[in-house]
């Protein structure tokens, strides 16, 4: 009954083909040579000026420890979300490591990797459980699943959903084994879900590879050893686990976890496609439960065969975790209740990142089911012009599908979404029938013609869709020089005088985030690791607008010079702009007919002084994100101020002997210096990072030595 039989290892490299060719075709409009959309929301406004900021400091030669360009400095290497311990970042970096700077191409391309290898763990996954056609279409609706498509906005929850089907894998080899070696797989995968960069996602995994491990044939003996799998994985992670622990007893924690991701009608969109309006054009603000989980034709027919065939005991393993998973994403008011008395999961956890765990049960339910139905084959004789009507109507159909989303893509919607997801069902049970009744070459071909008809069904209704992709390119909206929209001389202004800080009024300019494009700093921000410390001093001069934004009051010239603003970016009628114009206090840097205009504030304060301003004077040697150098010259004993946020990591010198840094302002740095001329310097390095780094390398040597000893085991007992 195999279709894409033989030797497993040439099996596997022609299911990885396949897969690649797939992925490929799935998401070929974002790729070269084509790129005529680009994927947007926070994966190009957050993720991706992160990365540049890493890239482009490890080709400076250093590690990007500090993130001096928002909210006057915070760290980076703790901010989970940049994912910069996360290997597959490093290789992403090796590739593009010749190009003057790194390209929104290549997340684009690591995140269908990404989808790829989910693809190919899931089905590897699946084949120890049933058969290869069976296994490649459950871990289609894993990797194609409405779920994974509607995150990539979230590049580190597609990353670190990746993971799960190796963890899933490893409990099913330790249970069907009796040994715990292949466990290395649960402890590998945690690592890498929690390094991927979204640790909501990571919790995710744990809560099912427990679950899945308690409901199989030995329960809580697989639990234990799951659970010392996921302890274990505590060791490889620490380089990245313990700078997060130290930014985050920092930050300003905010509520996560509600009454539920969208409610219960959510569930349509599992079965439906469009349901609710996904259409290009449709506002991405969809009516509450519209959210894009479609599982795909392959599940919708496994489902109902499960049904029919009332075999419980044969998926209640996953039906189990998949009413665990639903129940988290929709939890009841006690449930949520529970949870927030425990801060570090209310802070971390949303409830509709369970529906990755979802994904992974519907896979199996798909595979398993698939696999029951090829078995169950009658061997009677088809007629002759069964196969060829049949291959004929779901290639039409497909050529259909491609037509509407070609042009458009405006399929139809609630009962029209109904109708036309049953007829498409239709013609795809016949499809498999034809499969499971047919011999020799009729059935590879039809096989293939099943494969291309559920790939388009993915395509169509996933691919290109408003919530995920928008036209053009996003490296096109960054010059190789400069800032668009400002006026070269301004920018070589800023770029001179880069230890002072930068802001942006209204919708001039770049966002706050952006300035790591070009290593200029802001002391405006938007980031989920925004110090305490500096939003109460903030509120001191403004209150924020939501929870992470805040406007600089460009009147308030005591907020400017404390916070080293020297720059001011507003567009042409802007309701600053006849403000700064008038003003004695600022000048016009550059052209005036240019769409984004630099002001230069006059009476600007470097970053950097004496407390008492008449006690000396500093000349700056060296200003770098993580390394400051002054020469000082005091008239008498002082504080010397560093404008640059207090936090554990910063240590000082003063002529070279170590200093103790004192917090200055609520949120600064100073140090006292003695009467005369001194060399200061400020830098930072987290101790945390480095005994993280020695711990996670001596657990990855360990695991090395497991992943030997369990394939010495497997040479030993290739039976078992």
């Amino acid at each position: 009954m195999e279709i894409l039989g033989g030797t497993m290892r040439a099996e596997r490299l022609r299911v990885a083909l396949l897969a690649l060719i797939a992925t490929y075709a799935f998401f070929y409009e974002y790729l070269p040579p084509f790129k005529t959309v680009y994927l947007y929301s926070d994966i190009a406004g957050y993720h991706y000026p992160l990365q540049r900021y890493a890239f482009q400091a490890l080709k400076e030669g250093r590690i990007p420890q500090w993130d001096s360009s928002i909210y006057c400095g915070i760290p980076f290497v703790g901010n989970v979300q940049a994912a910069l311990l996360y290997p597959p970042s490093w290789l992403m970096y090796a590739v593009t490591w010749k190009l003057p700077r790194f390209p929104f191409k290549a997340m684009e391309a690591s995140t269908f990797f990404h989808v790829w290898l989910a693809f190919l763990l899931c089905y590897m996954w699946l084949r120890g459980r049933t058969g290869s056609l069976a296994s490649a279409l459950g871990a289609a609706v894993f990797a194609y699943t409405g779920y994974m498509v509607s995150q990539f906005s979230h590049m580190g929850v597609v990353c670190s959903m990746t993971w799960m089907p190796l963890g899933l894998w490893g409990v099913d080899e330790a249970v069907g084994r009796h040994d715990w070696r292949p466990l290395w797989k649960v402890a590998a995968a945690s690592a890498l879900s929690f390094t991927a960069g979204y640790p909501a996602a990571w919790i995710v995994y744990c809560v099912m590879v427990v679950a899945y491990a308690l409901t199989s044939r030995i329960h809580w003996r697989a639990a234990v050893g799951v659970c010392l799998a996921l302890a274990a994985s505590m060791l490889l992670l620490m380089a990245q686990l313990l700078p997060a622990m130290e930014a985050r007893s920092r930050m300003l924690l905010e509520p996560k976890y509600g009454p539920g991701a969208y409610g219960w009608r959510l569930l349509l969109c599992y079965l439906l496609p469009n349901w609710f309006d996904f259409n290009p054009g449709h506002g991405t603000a969809f009516e509450s439960g519209g959210m894009y989980l479609y599982l795909g034709l392959p599940a919708l027919f496994a489902f109902a065969w499960a049904v029919r065939r009332h075999r419980l005991l044969l998926h209640l393993q996953a039906l189990i975790c998949l009413a665990v998973a639903l129940l988290l994403a929709n939890p009841f008011s006690a449930l949520v209740r529970d949870v927030e008395r425990f801060p570090a999961l209310d802070d971390i956890m949303q409830p509709f990142n369970f529906y990755a765990g979802a994904a992974a049960m519907a896979a199996l339910i798909t595979a398993v089911a698939l696999g029951d139905f090829f078995k169950s084959g009658s061997r009677r004789a088809l007629p002759r012009w069964l196969a060829p009507a049949a291959a004929a109507a779901l290639t039409a159909w497909s050529v259909r599908q491609l037509w509407i989303w070609a042009h458009g893509g405006a399929f139809a919607i609630r009962g029209g979404a109904a109708m036309e997801t049953a007829i498409a069902l239709a013609l795809f049970s016949l499809g498999i029938y034809i499969v499971r009744e047919a011999n020799g070459r009729r059935r590879s071909l039809f096989a293939a013609i099943l494969l291309l008809a559920a790939g388009v069904d993915y395509k169509v209704f996933g691919a290109s869709r408003q919530f995920n992709a928008k036209p053009g390119d996003v490296d096109d909206q960054h010059p190789k020089y400069g800032i668009g929209g400002v006026d070269d001389l301004a920018y070589r202004a800023m770029w001179a005088n880069r230890q002072y800080r930068v802001v942006s009024d209204g919708s001039a300019g770049p966002a706050p985030t952006d300035y790591r494009f070009w290593g200029l700093s802001t002391p405006e921000g938007f980031d989920p690791f925004l110090p305490e410390q500096y939003k109460q001093l903030i509120q001191h001069w403004v209150p924020f607008r939501t929870n992470r934004l805040f406007d600089t009051d460009l009147k308030n010239e005591d907020m400017l010079r404390q916070l080293g603003v020297r720059y001011v970016l507003v567009h042409d009628g802007d309701s600053h702009e006849a403000f700064l114009a008038a003003s004695p206090n600022f000048r016009l840097v550059g052209k005036r007919e240019i769409w984004c205009r630099v002001y230069e504030y006059l009476h600007a304060k470097p970053p950097y002084h004496w407390e008492d301003e008449r006690n000396g004077t500093a000349q700056l040697v060296a200003w770098k994100p993580d390394w400051r150098d002054f020469i000082v010259r005091a008239d008498r004993g002082g504080r010397f101020v560093l404008v640059e946020q207090f936090f554990p990591g910063w240590r000082a010198a003063v002529d070279g002997h170590p200093v103790g840094i004192e917090r200055w302002g609520g949120a600064f740095q100073a140090v006292p210096v003695p009467v005369g001329e001194h060399r200061i310097t400020f830098e930072f390095r987290p101790k945390c990072l480095r005994i993280g780094a020695v711990i996670s390398l001596l657990a990855g040597v360990g695991l090395l030595v497991l992943v030997l000893a369990d394939g010495r085991s497997r040479r030993m007992n290739p039976r078992v």
